[in-house]
């Protein structure tokens, strides 16, 4: 496993309301490229399912998620298994490598560290040839996706 992004960003709330927020799906891929087309939920988090999917050009990305460890206030970690097709072909899903989202919550300043790592299991090598051609995307994903979350947190739009 390596570590493909890592990003914090401090948010004017505690933690345990930025917590609170990151366990809804819904919530936590607002605005991304990639939109939730369902969702389910569980009352401790774990267990807690979503799908996202982007159209690119000619393909398509479809990622199936599932909250696998949750600490409150502290941690989720999202287990995430992409697909990828080309649009409107009658081919089948290509599963790529397996990614892991790791979210930690700590207390800093009267606010929280938010600090988002995402980490790849296993890439094959046409995998990591891509990585390299996308440059500083996956970053810009990142930065993005944290900024969306503290904007939402601060001014009192998250519904958590």
């Amino acid at each position: 496993m390596r570590t493909r992004v890592q990003q914090s960003i401090h948010i004017d709330a505690t933690p345990g309301r930025v917590y609170a927020y990151c366990l809804d799906p819904e919530q936590l891929f607002a605005g991304d490229p990639k939109h939730v087309v369902e969702s389910s939920t569980s009352p401790d988090g774990v267990g807690t399912t979503a799908r996202l999917s982007r159209s690119a050009g000619v393909m398509e990305e479809d990622d199936r998620l599932e909250y696998v460890e949750v600490v409150p206030d502290e941690r989720i970690d999202i287990a995430m298994q992409p697909t990828m097709s080309f649009s409107r072909w009658e081919h089948p899903r290509h599963e790529t490598a397996l990614y892991t989202l790791s979210h930690v919550f700590e207390p800093e300043h009267g606010g929280t560290r938010m600090t988002l790592t995402v980490m790849v299991h296993d890439p094959p090598l046409y995998e990591r040839l891509i990585d390299r051609f996308e440059g500083r995307g996956p970053d810009r994903l990142v930065h993005e996706r944290l900024q969306r979350i503290k904007e939402a947190v601060e001014s009192g739009t998250a519904t958590a």
